[in-house]
Order: structure tokens, then C-alpha cells, then sequence
């Protein structure tokens, strides 16, 4: 179930490549752990410019499977199917490169800059074999837009030209992209801007020399396998309980159910309330204002690390939790004050919003972005979590590869101090962060 989960979605979320018959028989292969086949009919699609072959060649070399582990070659043809626009290859490489030593970036980079298709790519030859919009059916019609929008990105689910949910959802994120009127409507004039988008991407990534890795500054990098949040970065506790175990640092606390509701002024000065009242402006957002049941902690347990970082940012994590009640945040925070100035991400197990992003400034906190649907990571398994913040104040997050937050905020614009993070009730652990610049 999990290959077939894994197949499924590198191809409705995989690339703006098309998928030739190598690449399909690859796939098939893949399925069966038929792994020295799938190399093989991967090589072939990957070697004309399938950006799908090039990202599963990639994944084939950096595991070993169906051929000798080897970062330099997963490094190139992640590189090379980034170039070509698809959307999980650039940080497959990036990741890879953590564990790759600077000769051997250097070494990928160089192959990369050297490589050539065997021929011209299958897109061009594609493109001229679309059917006319103006002699499609409605549901032929459908069956396009879902095709193009998978193509690009956006999961419209399967290619059957029936509209559901996934295609109607997957319609207005791509019309939110492009700022047009987010109406879900599956038109000939969609389809139009669909295949324009396409061909000028696929121009784009044709023209275009694939960019090398980029340098960064790594601020904050931790997985505790030294056994002691104390030292190696040191981790400060300003309340309640931690421990590191073997999955990593772990954090339990008990709540308790209330229906009261105060009016608080929020302060620096009292986390304890701080935290309290940014639960409570989640949940009452979430239910219009209505008075509620609230889960509050017994004793919060809140714990930072110093770590300067820019203004843009990138934060990967990994978390399990394991129990409700109760509410979890992770942000970074600017000066002296931990509990202060910053942005938090705010995690509501079993509640709508799961997921809330906010800005805190002092004496004030907003909701500047929520993921509407629930999130419940209680499965006793470790859960990625990736927030990036880039230089014009645009923020992401995304949660096992699945992107449920975007939202430009400039209110901060100031470098942040480091990273804070509060239980307000529940049981948590965090195996592994990274924060760099």
C-alpha cells in the first residue's frame, strides 16, 4: 500500500514533464520492486528529458536500488528534473546535498552543466498531437483540464473527465496562482491557459542552464543523538518538563477540559498566558466567537534555542505526537524574548483549523493563515514539516510533502533570534530540526 500510495502521487503531483511509455513501464516496474528493470527504462526516458524519469533515477541512485548507492548520479538527474519544472526534485537534491561532501556537489554540478538529451524531448511532438478544445465533449473537455492540471502540479485526481472535488479544488489553487477568479469552472478557456502555462514553463526549463545548489547558512541543526537538549546547540526550559529518548527530545503535559473564557491582554512577560490566549483566538475563529469547551494544560512545558537567522528562512522538522487533547507551537521569535515578537505555528489536534499560523507582536497576536481541514498526526509515526520563508515575506508549509499553507506577510521584517517551542498539552516529540537561512 505504501509503493502504491507513493506511485500515485509522484504522478498527480510530480512534474510538468510528459510521461512516454519508458517512463510508464518504469513505473510498473517500480511497483513490483522490480528495481534493475525500472532503472533501465527509466535510464531511457530520463536520457531524452522526461523530468519524471530524471526525479525516479534520482531516487533509484540515492537508495541503492537496482544499482550501486551513488549521491553523485541521484545529485544530477534530481538537478536536471528540477530544471525542467518538477515540483519535489529540487528539494529531493538539496536534501541529498546535506549528506554529500563539497567535492561531491562540485562533481554532480559539473555533470550537470556537461549533460545533453539524446534527442529532442517527446513534449514538442505531444504538444502538436492535442486534440483541438474546440472539438472536445464536455467530459473530453474535463478529461484535458485534469490531464494539464496533474501535468502541472495540482492534483485534479484521475483523468476521467468526471468533476469532483480534487478537480474542482485543484482549479481554483491554480487560478489562486495566476490570480484569476477562483470559480472551480472547468472551460474551454481554462484549457487554453493551461496548455499556454505548460508550453511556457517547458520553454523556460529548456532555455534555462540547471541552476547549481545553492549555498546556505545553516542557523539551527539538531536531531539529540547526543542524548542532552543542554548543550550542542543548548536548548533553554522556561517551564515545565523535557526529556530526550531514543526518538529524540520528548515533551509531556496533561490537560484539563474548561468552558471559561477571559479577556487577556497578552505579554511577554507571561508565556503561561500567552500561549493560553493564542489557543483561544484559534478555536473561537474557527467557531465564529462561539463559547466553547477548551482543553487547557495543567503546566505548559516551553523550551527555546537560540539560533540567528534571517528574515527568510527554511525550517524542516520532524514530530510525532501522540495523544489529545491539547495544542502544539513551533515558531521562530525576534530580540530577547522568547514568548514574544515572532511567528508561531500552532497545531490542533482534531480541531478545524489543525494547522494556524500566527504573528505575534507585542501585545497583539493575528491569525495570518490556517490549513481548514483537520490534521491528525496521532498514527505513532514521525511527520515532516517543512516552513519556508522567503525574501519578499512569502511563507509555506507543507506536511509530508503536501503544501496546506501560503500566505505573504510582511509585519516582520527584522532577523529572528531562534526557536521556540510550547506543549499546551499533549505528547510530543521532535526527532530532528533544521533551520537555515
Amino acid at each position: 500500500m505504501i509503493i502504491k500510495g507513493l506511485v500515485l502521487s509522484l504522478i498527480l503531483f510530480g512534474s510538468v514533464g510528459l510521461a512516454s511509455a519508458d517512463y510508464a513501464d518504469g513505473m510498473r516496474y517500480y511497483e513490483r520492486q522490480e528495481y534493475r528493470q525500472a532503472l533501465q527504462e527509466f535510464g531511457d526516458a530520463a536520457r531524452r528529458g522526461d523530468a519524471d524519469a530524471q526525479y525516479m533515477l534520482g531516487r533509484l541512485h540515492e537508495a541503492g536500488n537496482g544499482t550501486a548507492q551513488d549521491f553523485v548520479q541521484a545529485h544530477k538527474w534530481y538537478n536536471l528534473a528540477a530544471a525542467r519544472g518538477h515540483r519535489h526534485a529540487a528539494e529531493a537534491r538539496d536534501s541529498l546535498a546535506q549528506r554529500m561532501t563539497a567535492g561531491q556537489v562540485a562533481e554532480a554540478q559539473q555533470a550537470t552543466r556537461g549533460w545533453q538529451p539524446e534527442e529532442a524531448p517527446a513534449s514538442q511532438a505531444t504538444e502538436r498531437a492535442r486534440p483541438d478544445i474546440e472539438t472536445l465533449s464536455d467530459r473530453q473537455g474535463v478529461a484535458e483540464i485534469q490531464r494539464e492540471l496533474n501535468r502541472l502540479g495540482y492534483d485534479a485526481g484521475p483523468v476521467d473527465g468526471a468533476m469532483g472535488r480534487r478537480t474542482r479544488n485543484a482549479i481554483r489553487e491554480y487560478q489562486a496562482d495566476r490570480d484569476m477568479a477562483q470559480d472551480g469552472y472547468a472551460t474551454a478557456g481554462l484549457l487554453k491557459r493551461l496548455r499556454e502555462t505548460q508550453r511556457a514553463t517547458q520553454d523556460m526549463a529548456a532555455a534555462s542552464e540547471p541552476p547549481p545548489a545553492v549555498e546556505s547558512r545553516v542557523a539551527l541543526q539538531d536531531d539529540f543523538a547526543d542524548g542532552d537538549y543542554r548543550r550542542d546547540p543548548p536548548w533553554t526550559v522556561l517551564g515545565g518538563d523535557f526529556e530526550v529518548d531514543e526518538h529524540g527530545l520528548r515533551s509531556i503535559v496533561e490537560t484539563r477540559r474548561t468552558t471559561e473564557r477571559e479577556s487577556r491582554q497578552l505579554s511577554a512577560d507571561r508565556p503561561e498566558e500567552l500561549g493560553l490566549a493564542v489557543l483561544e483566538l484559534i478555536l473561537e475563529q474557527a467557531s465564529n466567537g462561539r463559547q466553547g469547551e477548551l482543553s487547557i494544560p495543567v503546566e505548559p512545558a516551553r523550551i527555546f534555542v537560540n539560533a540567528p537567522v534571517d528574515n527568510a528562512f527554511r525550517m524542516e522538522l520532524e514530530l510525532a505526537s501522540r495523544q489529545r487533547p491539547g495544542s502544539l507551537e513551533l515558531g521562530v521569535f525576534q530580540g530577547n524574548r522568547p514568548s514574544g515578537t515572532g511567528y508561531r505555528l500552532v497545531y490542533t489536534p482534531g480541531s478545524r483549523p489543525g494547522l494556524s499560523l500566527v504573528r505575534l507582536v507585542a501585545g497583539s497576536a493575528e491569525v495570518i493563515a490556517r490549513h481548514e481541514g483537520s490534521l491528525d498526526l496521532e498514527d505513532a509515526r514521525f511527520h515532516r514539516i517543512v516552513w519556508t520563508r522567503d525574501d519578499t515575506g512569502e511563507m509555506q508549509v507543507q506536511v509530508d510533502g503536501q503544501r496546506l499553507m501560503r500566505v505573504s506577510d510582511r509585519g516582520l521584517r527584522d532577523p529572528f533570534q531562534g526557536v521556540v517551542l510550547a506543549n499546551q498539552g499533549g505528547d510530543y516529540t521532535l526527532r530532528r530540526i533544521r533551520l537555515e537561512e
